[in-house]
């Protein structure tokens, strides 16, 4: 069904067909952590450390309703890319009509939801009076136009749903280059402070949503639709919903979790706050090396399924962890000789108590990707065979082990309870998810089909 704009994934050397994929995915996040680390970089230099607090203690909070919208973006495209796989051209149409539909709503829900909630959440999780004000003029402008955040979202999902990753990183390069730009005139030579740059984020999300917009409207004409396809079918919606709902909602619980354990942060001091959101930062940019190809077989396992190719995605399965592992490993050996220089020159602060505690945690985090990189491929691979259970059910014990954590390790053990609490939750949720995966009825049915083959 592949035509122009989009790639059939249900064809060729399954790991091959991952990684072209994935390497555009992997780029387009590169630079994205890349603008996000200019974005501190930028911020501290010009406004200080008590601007990052500031960052540090609300971007938690923009980030749990922008997790809303990524989620529901990435639900909405597994479903998509499933009705891509199985080639039905009409089917396709109604489906993106439909989710065009929801996507308005699911918008406007996440504005309102979020500025209505911000200063609330802000108190709750006893955000420092010195920075309190700042920290809520960038969230706000953020929260206020997120809805020009997830047009972009939205649309990189439908195209990567039909196999094309390409475009979409074309689009981030203008909008990160717009973002640094404005950040630099905005912030550093207006001085508009936090707000600058959350309007310099705000303007060129809606240039990079404007371009992929004109994109898919001349190159992408699987995603087209007319006024007879937007036709609320029930069981397609029902579907989209389910589907979004359980990625948003996922991303949200795993997102509440972290608000949680930030709150314990806050307690720790103005330095230690500073510390953690540089290493998140860094710790960001590691982990998305590992779960760059994990993001990669969603789509890949969605477009399989739908085409009922169930022998391609063992196979992926097992050829992409093995390649996760030499990355993890690249990623360790990278920080521990690095990581110190690294937390310097990102969080711009001479601080030696500052780039201690950071480079701590990195160190103590990053020996334990490999069960990442598990928790995350198979993860994935769950969510492109249509799991919507699962996936949530192992974000809320990842929030209830963020919640121990806090109540708990930080309490007895200090920042050394903070970096001992994603190490303990990836293992335990990585078990869980191996245990649903080999119960899945279609991974089941494939091991009897071969061992009926091998005895035949």
């Amino acid at each position: 069904m592949a035509k122009a704009g989009s790639k059939d994934l249900t064809k060729g050397n399954e790991l091959q067909v991952v990684v072209m994929f994935a390497i555009p995915l992997f780029l387009s996040n590169l630079l994205q952590q890349a603008y996000n680390l200019t974005d501190i970089t930028i911020i501290g230099n010009a406004l200080g450390d008590d601007a990052l607090t500031a960052i540090g203690t609300v971007s938690i909070i923009s980030d749990l309703f922008l997790s809303l919208i990524f989620g529901m973006s990435n639900g909405f495209a597994i479903v998509v890319s499933k009705y891509f796989g199985m080639g039905n051209e009409k089917k396709m149409r109604q489906v993106v009509a439909n989710t065009a539909v929801l996507a308005v709503i699911w918008g406007i829900i996440i504005t309102v939801a979020g500025t209505l909630c911000l200063r609330p959440l802000m108190r709750l999780l006893d955000t420092p009076d010195s920075v309190f004000e700042a920290g809520y003029s960038y969230a706000i402008i953020i929260l206020g136009f997120v809805i020009f955040s997830f047009t972009y979202n939205i649309l990189g999902a439908l195209l990567r749903s039909i196999g094309n990753s390409s475009a979409p990183f074309w689009f981030l390069c203008v909008s990160v280059a717009g973002n640094i730009i404005l950040d630099l005139l905005f912030v550093t030579v207006w001085g508009w402070g936090l707000p600058g740059a959350a309007v310099a984020t705000i303007i060129a999300q809606t240039i990079s949503a404007v371009v992929c917009l004109i994109y898919i409207r001349f190159k992408a004409p699987l995603l087209h639709f007319g006024r007879e396809d937007i036709k609320l079918d029930r069981n397609m919606l029902s579907e989209l919903i389910s589907a979004g709902l359980s990625f948003a909602l996922m991303f949200a619980v795993v997102n509440i979790g972290t608000v949680i354990l930030q709150r314990a942060i806050n307690g720790l001091g103005d330095t230690t706050i500073a510390a953690h959101t540089t290493a998140r930062k860094i710790s960001s940019l590691c982990m998305m090396t590992v779960g760059t190809l994990a993001n990669s077989m969603a789509t890949f396992t969605g477009q399989n399924h739908g085409a009922g190719r169930h022998d391609r995605i063992k196979t992926a399965l097992r050829k992409v962890l093995l390649l996760d592992f030499g990355v993890a490993t690249f990623m360790i050996i990278i920080i521990y000789l690095f990581g110190g220089m690294f937390t310097k020159l990102i969080s711009g602060s001479s601080n030696p108590e500052l780039i201690a505690t950071a480079t701590f945690y990195l160190r103590f985090d990053l020996p334990f990707y490999y069960v990442l990189a598990i928790l995350l491929v198979v993860r994935c691979t769950l969510q492109g065979l249509g799991s919507k259970i699962t996936p949530l059910v192992a974000s809320l014990m990842e929030m209830a082990l963020k919640a121990l954590t806090a109540g708990i390790l930080v309490k007895y053990l200090g920042y050394l309870g903070i970096a001992m609490c994603e190490p303990i939750i990836w293992t335990v949720c990585a078990v869980y998810i191996l245990i649903v995966f080999f119960k899945n009825p279609n991974i089941r049915k494939l091991r009897s089909q071969k061992a009926a083959g091998g005895s035949a």
